[in-house]
């Protein structure tokens, strides 16, 4: 199997795992996106912007061969770069719909692109990795981020989607 063979199945495993993520999100109420289980940390809305924000960027980075600290701060909810992109998330719809558009994006993206591509170093403030090791990258945040936004919900009193609900 090459690498791009081995992408592809990736992502059709991400958009699996996505859509699980899709249905934790259609949980919370417009209320609940600006829940804190304590000062300081991430709210559900912040959680979905940076997920898929990152997801976005991470793939964008892929496709240009070059990934810096101005694009990473554009994902981070807490910075002022990213601050335009958070707001416009205002309701669970907002944010399922934001997601939804930043993974067609990301998929999009690595669809298209060919082996020779995705061999391609992509230079970082943290060294260069091949384009392909960028979905990587998006899929460790994702399962990471959506871990947080799991133990909301259960802190929430909810009952989060079983993590293999592939189903639905």
């Amino acid at each position: 199997m090459n690498n791009k063979q081995r992408l592809l199945a990736q992502l059709d495993y991400f958009n699996m795992v996505h859509g699980v993520t899709l249905q934790a999100i259609g949980t919370l109420s417009n209320e609940e996106l600006d829940f804190r289980p304590r000062p300081g940390m991430r709210s559900p809305r912040e959680l979905i912007f940076h997920i898929y924000t990152q997801e976005k960027i991470l793939a964008e980075a892929a496709r240009q061969g070059r990934f810096d600290m101005e694009a990473a701060n554009r994902a981070s909810p807490e910075s002022e770069a990213g601050a335009p992109g958070l707001k416009a998330l205002a309701t669970v719809n907002d944010a399922r719909k934001y997601a939804a558009e930043c993974h067609q994006i990301a998929e999009d993206t690595f669809r298209v692109m060919s082996e020779e591509d995705l061999a391609r170093p992509v230079e970082s403030p943290f060294g260069p990795f091949p384009a392909s090791q960028y979905l990587a990258f998006a899929y460790d945040e994702h399962w990471h981020h959506r871990g947080q936004l799991y133990t909301y919900l259960r802190l929430l009193g909810k009952e989060p989607p079983n993590l293999y609900n592939y189903g639905s």
